[in-house]
């Protein structure tokens, strides 16, 4: 019996930017109302047993629920995109930038999945040192160094895209800083002024997790948007051995 040989298989797959932003803003919609009805079942104390169960599933403050599992896996994408432009512009003057954000996305999923910055809450030092509540979560003041450092040294990378994705680049920085850095110290406020199981507080939350998660939305369109601007295709190519 003849023996076939197969040398190559193309399996063509077209990614649309705004289809893919579309379906990522209808889950980010879907997460924020399941999250919005977990938080009403936090604030009632679960009324009964099926309502602690769906909060700990999606509560947007959680830990290994689909909201955080949501939120490591989108970052992960940004980083294997930023892999992507990185491996194009193999000869570009800014390589190092792109692979260095690249890293920086893949930090940036782990710790969303286990939440690395926590170690830099240190109670006792809030109140050796009597700090504003503004800074409740101790780990927002380094936090807030590295980003102050970080927009200094992408400032000239910034300037040097396209207008498009230049502005769409800082509106995803803006929203997604904002959110979980921003809103982590008002949520630090809220929590010293008027407590942890509170609708204010939790409206904190909301707002902090919501902007993180349209923030990298955002960024997500404008790296397939030029993407786009660069190759109109990119190949993958998996080699299969029986060795």
């Amino acid at each position: 019996m003849q023996q076939l040989s197969i040398h190559s298989v193309e399996l063509p797959i077209h990614i649309s930017a705004k289809t893919i932003a579309r379906r990522l803003s209808v889950t980010v919609m879907c997460l924020t109302l399941a999250g919005i009805l977990s938080g009403y079942f936090w604030l009632s104390e679960f009324p009964f047993p099926a309502t602690k169960w769906f909060y700990e599933l999606f509560s947007l403050d959680g830990e290994f629920n689909i909201p955080s599992w949501y939120s490591v896996f989108s970052l992960l994408f940004c980083s294997g995109l930023l892999k992507v432009i990185t491996v194009i512009k193999t000869e570009d003057r800014y390589f190092s930038y792109w692979k260095t954000l690249s890293w920086i996305f893949f930090y940036l999923s782990l710790d969303e999945a286990f939440s690395f910055h926590e170690i830099l809450i240190i109670p006792s030092v809030r109140q050796s040192l009597h700090l504003n509540p503004i800074f409740f979560q101790t780990w927002v003041i380094p936090g807030a160094v590295l980003v102050g450092v970080f927009a200094f040294k992408y400032l000239k990378f910034l300037f040097h895209l396209p207008r498009k994705t230049r502005y769409l680049f800082l509106i995803a920085a803006v929203v997604y800083v904002g959110g979980a850095l921003g809103m982590e110290m008002v949520g630090g406020v809220l929590r010293v002024d008027f407590g942890r199981r509170t609708l204010i507080t939790f409206i904190g939350i909301f707002v902090e997790e919501f902007l993180e998660m349209v923030g990298i939305v955002i960024f997500i369109y404008a790296l397939l948007a030029y993407l786009s601007s660069l190759k109109e295709s990119i190949q993958l190519k998996i080699y299969i051995s029986e060795k």
